[in-house]
């Protein structure tokens, strides 16, 4: 039976009403310029955000901003390249003592697994005496783990030399070619060098419990103005956060790693396994661990600042985060 016209517009209307274009629905997230140096398993409640639809669930869009290096991230957030950034907490304190406002709203990152890889040549630590270690930069708070790593295995900083060459495929690089001895790679990277033939020697986790390597920083002015935006941004944050450590997600980790990070399975695997035995790098809640932020803050002269920096509790703001979680 043929329908009136006027039935037949309706059903029309009705479909276009109810019925919105998958065009529209993306047209409502709204784009965040987040900078970090890299992609690696050090920015994993990030790629799961992405992956699960946390973020698109608070209406949010990553465009990702790669640094390549510490000093890069920091100054891309100071000018207003990025709204936030995955910075470690050195730079942030540094960029302060020079003038600028950030802020810290969520802890990325608490005490890193890195593993401190080495030529062939090098069969022990007492190996390293005279030669060339690779580092971030002469600020980075890897300096300070790298040390106490060597220092528990008697050498002293008169015993080596660090070289500042960025993050950690340029540092790795350096190590496979043979100008430096060895450096401190992180995930996945470390097992594709040990299994090329590199050498491991240990890992970071083994020699330090309480530490706030990297956060979620912010110039303050923008996230006091972008309040409502900043809440929903760390909202997803923390939910990556706790569905990391659901045991019955972790296929679902694993795939966040392998396709964002272009990690084979094999790898990240390991890794996860690695930070599920340690629990000591991704906060459960998001937060930051007070007290390794205080022993970073501390540790000022040993990562090469020129004074002493702010008092950390004055570029730490937890507010945002506890609004998220309510």
């Amino acid at each position: 039976m043929r329908l009136p016209l006027r039935y037949g517009t309706w059903l029309v209307l009705l479909v276009l009403t109810t019925a919105p274009s998958r065009t529209d629905a993306q047209q409502k997230l709204t784009p965040i310029n987040y900078g970090t140096i890299t992609i690696s398993a050090l920015h994993w409640p990030y790629l799961i955000a992405e992956q699960e639809g946390m973020l698109q669930k608070e209406g949010l869009e990553i465009k990702r901003v790669l640094g390549g290096t510490t000093t890069a991230t920091s100054q891309a957030l100071v000018a207003g390249s990025t709204d936030f950034a995955q910075m470690n907490l050195v730079q942030l304190l540094s960029a302060n003592s020079a003038g600028a406002d950030l802020v810290a709203v969520a802890g990325d990152t608490l005490v890193p697994i890195y593993a401190l890889v080495v030529n062939p040549s090098i069969k022990s630590y007492a190996d390293l005496k005279g030669k060339r270690l690779a580092v971030a930069g002469p600020t980075d708070p890897l300096n300070y783990i790298m040390a106490r790593m060597l220092a528990a295995n008697g050498l002293t900083p008169a015993d080596y030399e660090m070289l500042g060459l960025g993050g950690t495929p340029t540092r790795l690089a350096a190590v496979e070619k043979g100008g430096v001895a060895g450096a401190l790679v992180n995930q996945p990277s470390d097992f594709r060098a040990i299994a090329s033939g590199m050498r491991l020697l240990g890992y970071s986790s083994d020699y330090v419990d309480n530490f706030q390597y990297t956060v979620t920083g912010m110039r303050r002015d923008w996230a006091q103005a972008n309040r409502p935006l900043t809440v929903r941004f760390l909202r997803a944050f923390a939910h990556a956060c706790e569905f990391f450590y659901e045991p019955r997600n972790k296929e679902a980790v694993l795939r966040a790693l392998i396709e964002k990070a272009k990690a084979d399975r094999d790898d990240a695997e390991k890794t996860y396994d690695l930070f599920v035995k340690t629990k000591k790098s991704i906060p459960r809640d998001g937060a930051i661990d007070i007290k390794g932020a205080r022993i970073v803050a501390d540790s000022w002269k040993e990562f090469g600042l020129q004074k002493p920096p702010p008092p950390v509790e004055s570029v730490i703001d937890m507010s945002y985060l506890q609004e998220a979680r309510k």
